[in-house]
């Protein structure tokens, strides 16, 4: 199975651990550090997963999956920021989120939500 991730944060040297455990997982990836470029991007060829931090330059991670929906709707997303799980909710409820992880190095939470997405497309195809 042939699945794209993008990596929308704005430091690509911090998510190092989060690429190690995409790759693992048999996610090829994109890294991108300007949000309106992954979203131009995203519109072109949707990917499977995007992956957005909360502070990015320019836009909250927020905002950026509420734009997202609007041009790829079947695309999963997960969230990094280190917010309480009852208020991460409160923000993204309706953008479709499978999950948060709190930081780059929180890799065992990536990695449950990942197996999470695949068994899922296993499933629906």
């Amino acid at each position: 199975m042939d699945s794209r991730a993008v990596v929308v944060v704005n430091q690509a040297h911090q998510v190092r651990p989060i690429l190690k455990s995409l790759s693992r997982k048999g996610f090829s990836t994109i890294f991108q550090s300007d949000p309106q470029k992954a979203l131009e991007a995203c519109k072109i060829h949707p990917p499977d997963l995007v992956i957005v931090e909360d502070c990015l330059k320019g836009m909250t991670g927020t905002r950026f999956l509420s734009e997202l929906v609007r041009v790829c709707w079947s695309t999963s997303t997960i969230l990094v920021t280190d917010e309480e799980e009852e208020i991460v909710h409160q923000r993204t409820e309706g953008l479709g989120i499978i999950g948060h992880i709190r930081n780059y190095e929180d890799t065992a939470r990536l990695e449950r939500l990942l197996d999470r997405l695949l068994e899922m497309r296993r499933l629906n195809e």
